[in-house]
Parts: C-alpha cells; structure tokens; sequence
C-alpha cells in the first residue's frame, strides 16, 4: 500500500537529519535511490508500507509517529470549509494517536481516499 498524507514528507526529513544520515545513505540502507527519498521528504511521491516500516526502524521512530498529522499538516489541503486548519489537524491528530495500532491501515486508506478527492474537487 502507498501513503500519501500531510506533514509525512517533513517528518521523513526531520527524522533523517536527526540521524544525521545522507539521503543517499538512506536510500542505500533501504534499497532505493537518493532521488526516491529527496521525494518522499518533499512529498512528491507516495512511500510504500514497506519502506515506511524499514525507515521506522533506521529512525527508531514507531510508525505512529510518522502517521499522526500536526498543526499545520493540512493547511495546503483544506478548502472552503470554514474550519480552520490548525484545529482540524488538531482534532485529527489526537483521535489518530489514540487508534488502536491495528486499525491505522485503515485510517491511512480513508486519509488517502479523502485527499484524493479533495484534490479532484479543486
């Protein structure tokens, strides 16, 4: 499965720097090129559950981590819905840190799905 969801990409960097590892190093350690990472970092393409679950483990992060959106992660994404951004993430956020780990492949199935129509409709 591929996912796709706000602020990913920039957790993807942050959690890199930290380890103060290079994009090509990462993208040797995982088995793909520098350029799939530098991409996934700048969240111009999706990342499969595969190498989303080996950069958890390069990271020490737990996929939660990478997965629960922040203030902010839906500014690009929000429409004309009145709701302001920062507390839709916020309410996001909280109810996905609470989700059980076993029903997070579904709610990164109706995440992607809700983005992708949001993206068609504009």
């Amino acid at each position: 499965m591929k996912i796709s969801i706000p602020g990913l990409g920039g957790r993807l960097q942050r959690s890199r720097k930290d380890t103060g590892l290079s994009q090509e190093a990462v993208g040797t350690k995982i088995g793909v090129s520098w350029m799939t990472v530098h991409r996934w970092e700048r969240s111009q393409r999706a990342i499969s559950d595969t190498h989303l679950n080996l950069l958890c483990d390069l990271y020490k992060k737990p996929l939660r981590w990478f997965l629960t959106l922040e203030d902010g992660d839906l500014d690009e994404v929000d429409g004309s819905s009145g709701t302001k951004p920062s507390a839709a993430a916020d309410r996001l956020s909280r109810k996905i840190a609470d989700a059980p780990e076993a029903n997070l492949p579904m709610i990164e199935k109706v995440v992607e799905d809700m983005l992708d129509a949001l993206r068609q409709s504009s």
